[in-house]
């Protein structure tokens, strides 16, 4: 099932238009399924599944609810679908070559300069004022299993703005713990604490609006901008010695640079 997944993207030219976040097996379960599930981009799709519903093998497409109409109108539209709604469609074949059929006739959807053009212009807006009016990627908040994702400076924004019952990606990210600002090829590292009231994510919307005192932090992102760092957690922690902890983190990972600033080690101290 799996590989019938995989296949079935590839021969389709689908999955080399998205980047995978997480691949799901569930085949042990009662209603077995897979899911490819990708990362944030234009379209706001979440993930492409196989599973079995009634001895029958569906494929399923599971967007996110900010979905642009006219894409899900005209996904809607097309052969093969057996059940649809605002988050999903279901589309129902009986062999390899027909699924490959199914998502060849998807990414052509994907790939009309219409469609994309109205996904852009469709694109969630921030509100909070001092990003007001700025685009915003598609993040699936229903996950939270943060360990070891990276997040950047605009899914951080997007996460924080979400207020739906459903984004526990907020609640997880308000616990204390260590966090990490690093380059996105991992040679430049800042490491941090927060241990106040929203945890780590409003530290983190804290950074976006001023490093305080972060000296190197500061001057790497005046050369380089925000689009060049990404965000992770290192670990929850709510222990009283946190600070502590903190440094432990820097030595272990060998950020700190009391002297002048070199590019590399963004912690002062």
């Amino acid at each position: 099932m799996l590989d019938m997944l995989h296949s079935v993207l590839d021969e389709s030219g689908l999955k080399s238009m998205f980047e995978v976040k997480q691949i799901d097996d569930l085949r042990e379960n009662p209603n077995p399924e897979v899911c490819y599930r990708v990362k944030s981009n234009i379209y706001r799709i979440r993930s492409f599944e196989l599973f079995k519903m009634d001895s029958n093998l569906r494929f399923r497409v599971l967007l996110s609810k900010y979905v642009d109409e006219t894409l899900l109108n005209a996904l809607n539209e097309l052969n093969n679908v057996v059940s649809k709604a605002t988050r999903y469609i279901h589309f129902q074949a009986n062999t390899l070559d027909e699924f490959v059929d199914i998502t060849k006739s998807i990414k052509s959807v994907l790939l009309n300069d219409d469609i994309i053009n109205n996904c852009k212009k469709s694109a969630p807006r921030a509100k909070t004022s001092q990003f007001e009016g700025l685009d915003l990627p598609d993040v699936d908040t229903s996950q939270d299993d943060v360990l070891g994702q990276t997040f950047t400076w605009r899914d951080i924004i997007s996460i924080w703005e979400d207020n739906s019952e459903e984004n526990q990606l907020n609640k997880t990210l308000s616990q204390n713990g260590i966090y990490i600002q690093r380059s996105k090829d991992g040679r430049s590292r800042y490491i941090g604490s927060a241990y106040g009231e929203g945890g780590i994510i409003a530290r983190w919307m804290r950074h976006l609006n001023s490093n305080g005192d972060a000296q190197h932090l500061n001057l790497f992102i005046l050369e380089n901008g925000y689009n060049e760092i990404v965000f992770s957690v290192i670990e929850f922690y709510h222990g009283e010695d946190i600070i502590k902890r903190e440094t432990q983190w820097k030595n272990i990972l060998g950020t700190l640079n009391a002297g002048s600033y070199n590019g590399i080690q963004l912690n002062k101290n």
